[in-house]
Parts: structure tokens; C-alpha cells; sequence
């Protein structure tokens, strides 16, 4: 045997021995695969202006859009944009389409969440948005058709507390369980609207119970879009509650409990990640406060019972996430397995590959060798 084949064999079978070691249980890492630098958004003199910050992320693998915030110190316009390279991979400035959704806001106050998903059985993508200026709003959660960007509905509410495309309840009745849901301030219930009209289905008053009780300052909310399951931020806690039916719930618990350390910070917010290599989780940031914190310090990874899971971040050129105020939004696509990553401070959105399990990264390196391997004999 050639003395390069030895050394082949000896690597292979030391590869071999390595994919045979524990793999780390539940290990999360997310591999970026675009950055978007979305600073454009915030210039008050272009015609793609949605605030001082983004705020607010919506992705569904194809399409990317943000929302914004209003902190210039006095009264203006928040609105909405979608960057129309979203398809890019690499690091990219965002092509920005012309803003909508224009609205007067005070200082401190905007847009609180998107969400993406398809709207009035028509097969087109709908484009549901929460707005919060401080008190109930004609404009509080609309829905636009994201096709062509226009306004299709709105509803009379105050949309502090983000909004979501409800999947409904496996089994249940569609016209009962499935629309646009949200919730609000001093409520525990999922109020749900009509996807098509923006008719109420459920209120605030009547909509499904998911609090556990310790604060209803609620900011986030998402499901679980096999078993219908909610999820939601609230006074920084996460809480989940079981889907027994189109209004029903059993069990809310606070699977994340922060004491309720934070009622009255904003951007506090989530993502349901399904049915990815690690099975299904959850991303979120802790955010008690304000001021300026560690990346690694606030976005983190839980699974369905709120056990912490290891998160790691992979970007493109190496390095680590920039450091913010920990104001982070988010949103998985199942179909692509993709996360949006909205960084309010730093005006970037990631989107990240959900990586392969260790054992199957593994294996390719492995087969990769072997061919190289393969070639270097050929060449002798």
C-alpha cells in the first residue's frame, strides 16, 4: 500500500470514528446565507422611507418585507417596504420597493409586527400588518394583498401586541379556527379576523384564553402550524397554551418565565421554527431592557416545554451578530427552512439556513474527502 493511501485510510477511519461520538442534543445552528443592509429604509428623503428603524420582519422564502418605528422626537410617518432583492444571497444593500401603508405616528411608537401567508382561499400571498400609535387605531391590523402591495381590509384596534396568520385547529371548522389573529394590551384572548373581509370571527372579548396569568402587557404572538398551539410574549415572558379546538385552549404555562421582568418593553417578539433537523423549536429575544446588549445575551432558542436549546450562528465572512439594544424580530418559513432576523439597531436582516445535523455535515465531509482522496491516487 502506497504511503498516501495509508494516509487516506488513517483519515477516513479517524472521520469514521468521529461520526460515531455523541452529537450534542438539540444543538441549533443557524447558517447565514444573505444579509440585507436595509439602512435605505431610513432615509426620510426616499420614497422607500418607513421610519427611523425597521421594527417589524415578514419572509416566507420568497418574499422579504419591514416595518417601521418612529423615533425622530416628534411626530412622522412609519409605513412598510419590501426589498425586492430578497432572493440575493451574500451580503446585499436592499433593493426597496416604494413604501405603503403610510401612517402618522408619534414619537416611540410604529409598526409591531407582520406576518406573510395566504389570504381569502385565492392561493395569493396577504401581507398582515399590527400598528401601534399609542391608543386604538382604524389602522391597528390590516391586511394588504402582497402581490400587488394595496390595502385589502383594516380593523379598529390598538396593535401593540404584533399579529399572525392563525393555522386554525387539525380537524376543526376553517371559517372558526383559521385567520388573521392578534391580541392586545390588557387582554389574554386571541381575537381572530376574517382573512378575506376583516370581519370579526373572535373578539377580545370572546377569542380563546391563552394567558398564564402573570401580565397580559402582550407583544408577540405565533403557532405551531401543524397542531394549532399559541405562543406569546408577554412582560417578557413566553407563554404557551395547548389547541383543543377552533377557540379553545388548555394548559397555558409560562414555559419561559422572566417573572414578568419587562411589561413595559417594547419588541419583545418570536418565531415558531418547525419541524426543522432538531425538531420543532422556538427563537426569541430576552429583552428586560432598553439599553445596549450583547447579541449572544438575547436572542435564544427554546424547545415546545421551554427547555434551552445550544444556539450558535454561522456568518458569512466568520464573526459574530453585531451588537444592539436587543430589539430583534423574526420569521421562519417551513417550506425553505429560513430564518428572517430583524435587527432594529444595527437596520440589517439575516436570513439563516437552519444547518443539517452535526452527523449529517459529517458525512458529506466524509464523502468529500473520500473523493479527494479518490483523485489524489488518480494523479499518482
Amino acid at each position: 500500500m502506497r504511503r498516501s493511501q495509508i494516509r487516506t485510510v488513517g483519515l477516513l477511519a479517524f472521520l469514521a470514528a468521529l461520526l460515531l461520538q455523541p452529537i450534542t442534543a438539540h444543538a441549533v445552528t443557524f447558517q447565514e446565507i444573505a444579509r440585507f443592509d436595509v439602512a435605505g429604509s431610513s432615509d426620510v428623503n426616499g420614497g422607500s422611507y418607513i421610519g427611523n428603524n425597521p421594527s417589524a420582519v415578514a419572509w416566507n422564502g420568497r418574499q422579504l418585507y419591514i416595518a417601521g418605528f418612529n423615533s425622530s422626537g416628534g411626530t412622522a410617518d412609519t409605513a412598510i417596504v419590501e426589498v425586492t432583492n430578497a432572493l440575493s444571497t451574500g451580503l446585499q444593500v436592499a433593493t426597496l420597493g416604494p413604501a405603503f401603508g403610510a401612517l402618522s405616528t408619534p414619537n416611540l411608537r410604529g409598526y409591531s409586527g407582520l406576518d406573510l401567508g395566504i389570504y381569502a382561499n385565492s392561493g395569493l400571498p396577504g401581507l398582515t400588518a399590527a400598528y401601534d400609535d399609542g391608543a386604538a387605531d382604524p389602522n391597528g391590523i390590516q391586511l394588504f394583498d402582497a402581490s400587488s402591495n394595496l390595502l385589502v381590509w383594516t380593523k379598529n384596534a390598538r396593535g401593540g401586541s404584533g399579529v399572525t396568520f392563525d393555522p386554525g385547529f387539525p380537524g376543526g371548522d376553517p371559517a372558526f379556527g383559521e385567520g388573521v389573529a392578534w391580541t392586545t394590551f390588557g387582554s389574554g384572548r386571541r381575537a381572530l379576523q376574517d382573512d378575506a373581509t376583516g370581519a370579526d370571527i373572535w373578539t377580545t372579548s370572546n377569542g380563546m384564553i391563552f394567558t398564564a396569568g402573570a401580565s397580559t402587557f402582550n407583544r408577540d404572538m405565533d403557532f405551531d402550524p401543524d397542531t394549532g398551539d399559541i405562543y406569546v410574549r408577554a412582560a417578557n415572558d413566553l407563554t404557551k397554551a395547548t389547541r383543543t379546538g377552533d377557540n379553545s385552549v388548555s394548559g397555558p404555562s409560562n414555559i419561559v418565565n422572566n417573572a414578568a421582568n419587562a411589561p413595559f418593553v417594547n419588541g419583545q417578539n418570536l418565531s415558531f421554527l418547525s419541524n426543522t433537523v432538531v425538531g420543532d423549536l422556538l427563537v426569541y429575544n430576552d429583552r428586560a431592557a432598553t439599553g445596549s446588549a450583547p447579541f449572544s445575551a438575547v436572542v435564544k432558542a427554546v424547545d415546545t416545554s421551554g427547555a434551552a436549546l445550544p444556539l450558535s450562528f454561522a456568518l458569512i465572512g466568520g464573526g459574530s451578530p453585531a451588537d444592539g439594544i436587543g430589539y430583534y424580530d423574526f420569521d421562519f418559513d417551513p417550506t425553505t427552512q429560513t430564518l428572517a432576523l430583524m435587527d432594529f439597531a444595527n437596520r440589517n436582516v439575516h436570513i439563516f439556513q437552519v444547518a443539517p445535523e452535526p452527523s449529517s455535515v459529517g458525512l458529506a465531509l466524509l464523502g468529500g474527502i473520500a473523493a479527494l482522496a479518490r483523485r489524489r491516487e488518480l494523479q499518482h
